[in-house]
């Protein structure tokens, strides 16, 4: 069954990568074709429909910064959270590594790049990141929420994606810029798509249990 979980990380964050920069390559390659609310549809459909159909078999994290924040409350053992990351880097990377063999000529691939300052591009990271999590755990705890919790959760990605996604953009999700920039060569940001959102989705869970915490 674990091996089941791991190919379905993969699966998740390849799928998530290739539809999700590839709208951005196919955006930039065709006069602006999608443009930034189209893109954000794509992220939040693919991520509703992964979530959907995949989460019954990993709870679909497709993002190392749930996984780890996962990790800390308890929901995933050690080997697993190692898995995990693993499979969602590798499928990240080989959706990257395909987009660039079908458009060879794009150079950024959909790479997630600070549009203004780097500490702006930061703290929008965090706080996307923050909420993403708080929709994620909300809407799993809240029984009435919870049939709707792939539905919230990628609706989140679509809005966030949408509104910040021309500024920092909107990756949440550090295996997500990861495999463009590999694949791209462009490593210079890569740290703050990784800190950000894992620290934003920590503080979530830190705020979490301080407000239900027993008085």
């Amino acid at each position: 069954m674990e091996n089941k979980n791991y190919w379905a990380e993969f699966l998740g964050t390849f799928l998530l990568v290739f539809f999700g920069t590839g709208s951005i390559i196919i955006s930039e390659e065709y006069n602006g074709v999608i443009q930034a609310f189209g893109i954000g549809v794509v992220f939040g459909v693919t991520v509703w429909i992964l979530v959907q159909f995949l989460g019954k078999f990993s709870d679909c994290h497709i993002n190392p910064a749930v996984t780890v924040t996962f990790y800390f409350n308890k929901n995933i053992e050690i080997k697993n959270t190692l898995f995990y990351i693993f499979f969602q880097f590798l499928g990240a990377v080989l959706a990257s590594l395909l987009l660039h063999y079908i458009f060879p000529s794009n150079q950024k691939l959909g790479n997630t790049i600070p549009s203004g300052s780097v500490w702006e591009s930061f703290f929008l990271e965090f706080e996307l990141s923050f909420i993403l999590m708080g929709v994620i755990v909300i809407s799993n705890a809240v029984l009435s929420l919870k049939k709707w919790a792939p539905f919230l959760i990628g609706f989140t990605v679509f809005l966030e994606a949408w509104l910040a996604g021309p500024i920092c953009g909107a990756s949440m999700n550090p295996a997500r810029s990861f495999g463009p920039s590999i694949i791209s060569g462009s490593t210079d940001f890569l740290w703050l798509y990784f800190l950000a959102p894992i620290a934003g989705m920590l503080f979530f869970l830190l705020m979490y249990h301080f407000f239900n915490s027993k008085r």
